[in-house]
C-alpha cells in the first residue's frame, strides 16, 4: 500500500526568509523619513523660541585703570653750572586695553622713557634761567609741555597702549634757599611796616573826616591815635574752665555746677 503525500494548506504557506528581511527594510526606511520628518518640522517650530534663550554676550565697556606715579626729583643744572634746580613731577598713567593685574607693571617699564622724556626738556629751559628765578623755569616748562612735547605722551606695547600727563613744579637749591633768606625776611619786615604805616593813615583820615563834620550831629569822644592792637586785633580768649570737685565730693553752695560730660 502506497503513501501519498498530503497537500499543504495555506497555513502552512511561509514566505521565503529574503521576502521578509525586504519588507524589514522597506517598514524601517517609511519609519525613519517619518521621524526625519516630523524633527525637522519640530526643530523649524522651536528655533523662534530657542533664540530667544540664546546666551548673547554684550560687548565689554573699556575699563579705563588710572595710577599716579611721584618719583625723585630731577636735579638739572642753572645758569652758571654752580647751582641746581629741583624739578619734581607727579605723573598721571592711564590705560583701557591693560589688564589691571599687568598694569604695574607696564607703568614700571614706561616710567624711565617718561622721565628721560621730562629730564632732557628741563635740561633744554633750566641752562638759560638764574638759580634765583624757579619762577621763570615753571613757565618755560608749562610753556614747552603746551606747545613743544604736549601731553598726554603716548606708550604702547604689542596691543597695549598708555597715556602720561606729568604735572611739574621747580624748587630751588637749598644753597640758594640759605642765600636768599636773610633778603626775604627783611622783604617781609619791610612790607609789614609799609602796611602799618598804610592803616594809620587811614585811621588818621577817618579821624579828621569825623572832625570836620557839623556840631549839630553832636560832639563824640576824641580819637585816639590808633595802636598796634587796634590795628591787628586778636582773636578773644576763652574764659577758664571751672574746677571739678573731686569724685564722690559735692561743690559748695554758691560754686557754679561742673558741666555736664
Amino acid at each position: 500500500m502506497t503513501a501519498v503525500p498530503e497537500d499543504p494548506g495555506p497555513a502552512d504557506q511561509r514566505p521565503a526568509p529574503r521576502d521578509g528581511r525586504r519588507r524589514w527594510r522597506v517598514r524601517a526606511r517609511a519609519l525613519g523619513d517619518a521621524a526625519r520628518l516630523r524633527t525637522r518640522r519640530f526643530w523649524d517650530g522651536a528655533q523662534p523660541t530657542l533664540r530667544r534663550l540664546w546666551w548673547t554676550e554684550e560687548p565689554e565697556t573699556p575699563v579705563t585703570t588710572v595710577d599716579r606715579r611721584a618719583p625723585e626729583p630731577l636735579v638739572v643744572p642753572a645758569q652758571g653750572q654752580v647751582y641746581v634746580f629741583l624739578v619734581r613731577a607727579t605723573y598721571t598713567w592711564s590705560s583701557e586695553t591693560a589688564r589691571p593685574e599687568l598694569f604695574g607693571w607696564y607703568v614700571d617699564y614706561f616710567q624711565a622713557q617718561a622721565t628721560q622724556r621730562l629730564h632732557r626738556l628741563a635740561v633744554r629751559y633750566a641752562v638759560e634761567v638764574p638759580p634765583h628765578r624757579p619762577r621763570d623755569l615753571h613757565a618755560a616748562l608749562t610753556a614747552a609741555l603746551a606747545e613743544d612735547d604736549p601731553p598726554p605722551w603716548t606708550y604702547a606695547r604689542g596691543e597695549v597702549t598708555f597715556a602720561c600727563e606729568p604735572d611739574v613744579t621747580v624748587h630751588l637749591d637749598e644753597r640758594v634757599r640759605r642765600l636768599l633768606q636773610p633778603y626775604w625776611e627783611q622783604r617781609i619786615a619791610l612790607e609789614c611796616e609799609r602796611d602799618l604805616a598804610r592803616r594809620r593813615a587811614e585811621f588818621a583820615d577817618e579821624r579828621d573826616r569825623r572832625g570836620r563834620q557839623p556840631e549839630a550831629t553832636g560832639a563824640g569822644p576824641t580819637p585816639r591815635a590808633p595802636d598796634a592792637k587796634d590795628l591787628f586785633p586778636l582773636e578773644p580768649l576763652l574764659p577758664p574752665p571751672a574746677p571739678r570737685p573731686a569724685p564722690g565730693q559735692r561743690p559748695r553752695p554758691g560754686e557754679p555746677q561742673p558741666p555736664a560730660v
